[in-house]
């Protein structure tokens, strides 16, 4: 009689059904494998795509044609007038010679602008107070922001009422950490002395005085969010503010120049940073006051604008690029890049037309004497 198979006894050939199980673990030898096959499936199912390489061209090209797009925009609003509606007034010297643009251990640095007539405006900035190093970068914005406000309500204390303030003024969104670099800037602005030397015709004016006499604010600009009419914390006499040295005041009061303020903010987010903002804005300064044709050499705006960058080329890129959007916004401009250096000569029409209402009328005679609030 041909015996049957047992039902217990597994197939040949049929693994699942084995009662060996891999030690230290309750899954049979092929469900294993299986399993383990299904894990490295799902792993590289998972498994990131390897990131993209940035097309730097093509950001910079994208870059480029929106700043050209906004100058065009201002374009259309110089054209119908809107654009000399609002200006900020900045302090000449500072326009002429200019703060670093990276973070120095420098405690002095010296600036000197060669003007139209041939002779020169020397800036001195000194970082006076332990431990407070040189003002630098964007701490250009805050202070031009603190001149503007001086000058318009023709006095030398500035209220701070609220981080918030800066930032809307200067079209820049609130974050933990622009708080955290606007106090920042507060305090190495609050140890900036300024020295000016003005050539005259037959002497030299020198003014040797820190930026700011005093200053009152919290420890945290956090606690500058006050309720609407509230200048000062309950139980303190005196508002939060800056207190600028009145005879410096007086200075930036009578040597400014006013540009208009969708201008200025436009520059403020432009692809080329600070050098290229100061840059533009001096040939706007320049263009505008200018009398009669001159070359401002190579060197002279190497003086002026020194670059802390082993790229010996990137200045005349970056007055190639102003150059370009000032004819923008503002055709009529005489002004050409030359070998010898950057031409200048007096336009037929300028940026914004005079106003004598707002004290803006071009004057003529010598820069160094020009006391005429700028444009």
């Amino acid at each position: 009689m041909k015996k049957m198979p047992d039902k217990a006894s597994p197939r040949r050939g049929d693994l699942s059904l084995l009662s060996t199980v891999v030690p230290g673990l309750d899954l049979p030898m092929k469900l294993r494998a299986e399993k383990t096959k299904r894990t490295i499936a799902r792993k590289g199912e998972r498994q990131p795509s390897p990131p993209q390489q940035r097309d730097y061209v093509k950001e910079k090209q994208l870059a480029m044609e929106k700043s050209v797009d906004r100058i065009v925009m201002l374009r259309e609003e110089r054209d119908s007038g809107v654009l000399g509606e609002e200006i900020i007034k900045l302090a000449q010297a500072l326009i002429l010679c200019t703060l670093p643009y990276r973070p120095t251990k420098e405690r002095q640095i010296v600036r000197t602008a060669r003007l139209s007539d041939g002779s020169k405006l020397t800036v001195t900035f000194s970082a006076a107070l332990n431990d407070i190093e040189m003002p630098y970068g964007a701490d250009r914005d805050l202070m031009a922001w603190l001149f503007d406000k001086a000058i318009n309500s023709e006095t030398s204390f500035v209220p701070i009422r609220s981080a918030n303030e800066y930032f809307r003024e200067t079209g820049k969104s609130r974050s933990g950490d622009r708080v955290k670099d606007l106090a920042g800037r507060l305090r190495r602005l609050s140890g900036l002395v300024i020295g000016i030397e003005r050539p005259r015709e037959n002497s030299s004016q020198t003014i040797v005085l820190p930026m700011i006499a005093a200053s009152h604010l919290p420890h945290s600009l956090t606690l500058l969010e006050l309720p609407t009419g509230q200048t000062s914390l309950p139980g303190l006499e005196n508002p939060f503010g800056i207190q600028l040295e009145e005879r410096f005041f007086q200075d930036i009061k009578r040597h400014h120049v006013a540009i208009p303020r969708k201008l200025w903010l436009e520059l403020q987010g432009n692809k080329g940073g600070a050098i290229l903002k100061d840059i533009l804005t001096f040939f706007v300064y320049r263009c505008y006051s200018a009398q009669h044709e001159s070359v401002i050499p190579w060197h002279g705006l190497r003086e002026q604008f020194p670059q802390d960058d082993t790229n010996t080329g990137r200045l005349k890129q970056n007055v190639k690029k102003a150059v370009k959007q000032l004819r923008l916004l503002w055709p009529e401009v005489k002004i050409d890049v030359l070998k010898e250096g950057v031409w200048v000569a007096k336009a037929a029409t300028q940026l914004l037309p005079d106003d004598p209402t707002r004290k803006r009328v071009r004057r003529l005679g010598r820069e160094t004497v020009d006391d005429s609030p700028g444009m």
